[in-house]
């Protein structure tokens, strides 16, 4: 399935960058089926495309490659490497795109692309266009990574911030918000099974959030949070924006109690 190839960017769709990458790509490889995941990436947001990364290209074939383009660091030293990872191969900078799916699924193989070479021109600045499609093509017409760069182990991840859990409870983070302002933790389903069957209260800046099964149960433009399809918690407002209406922001600090600690305190 390697004829399978997917973009995720911060590019938009207005200017034509995308196309750009899909045409270098078709110009290698004109049998390659190309994806678009999302191209509406928060500009320069490392960490909104690692978990992006993760919910959307596990769900790919094996063999399947997948390129993620959100690179502040264009033109710098920083590398650009082929990973491979879940049985899929992975192609973007060494920023810390990968985070989440290295956190998941480690690490198979890894490959730093040398520069000044056919695979890569690194005077150019749209390493979009330059590097990461002309090497997603050649991979998916069956080059080796061996061949375009040097075998590594240490890839860049982004700073973690550990939920924590105790027998009071959980306390986590919004980490991104989805395109309906639905506020998405880095709690997980896990995190709080423990607590459910007491009935838990959830709490972010000065809202409170009905823990809910789905959104049926829910009234219309009521907070409630639920487990969603990636098993994280997040936060909604049924029927509107979380975001907007709340004012919340990446990072506020989200509070999972039992319903007879609540009450206590």
């Amino acid at each position: 399935m390697k004829n399978i190839i997917t973009l995720i960017t911060d590019f938009g769709t207005k200017d034509g960058y995308v196309g750009a990458m899909k045409g270098k790509i078709l110009s290698i490889n004109p049998k390659a089926r190309i994806f678009d995941i999302t191209h509406e990436i928060s500009p320069q947001n490392i960490k909104e495309a690692s978990y992006t990364l993760v919910r959307s290209t596990t769900q790919f074939p094996k063999n399947s490659v997948h390129v993620a383009v959100i690179d502040p660091g264009v033109g710098s030293s920083r590398n650009a490497i082929v990973l491979k990872s879940n049985n899929r191969w992975y192609i973007g900078p060494d920023n810390g795109v990968f985070t989440e799916i290295i956190k998941n699924f480690g690490i198979q193989k890894a490959y730093s692309i040398e520069k000044h070479t056919k695979w890569w021109d690194a005077h150019a600045t749209f390493d979009g266009l330059a590097l990461f499609s002309p090497v997603a093509a050649y991979l998916s017409i069956g080059i080796s990574p061996k061949k375009m760069g040097v075998s590594i182990s240490n890839i860049l991840r982004l700073p973690e911030n550990a939920v924590e859990v105790s027998e009071k409870g959980v306390i986590g983070e919004i980490i991104l918000f989805d395109h309906f302002g639905n506020a998405i933790t880095n709690i997980s389903k896990n995190e709080i099974d423990l607590f459910l069957s007491k009935g838990i209260n959830i709490s972010c800046q000065e809202s409170n959030f009905e823990f809910v099964n789905h959104y049926k149960e829910a009234k219309e433009n009521s907070a409630v949070s639920l487990i969603n399809s990636d098993n994280q918690l997040e936060l909604s407002i049924n029927c509107g924006s979380a975001k907007s209406t709340l004012n919340l922001k990446i990072g506020d600090k989200v509070v999972v109690t039992p319903q007879a600690i609540h009450k206590s305190v």
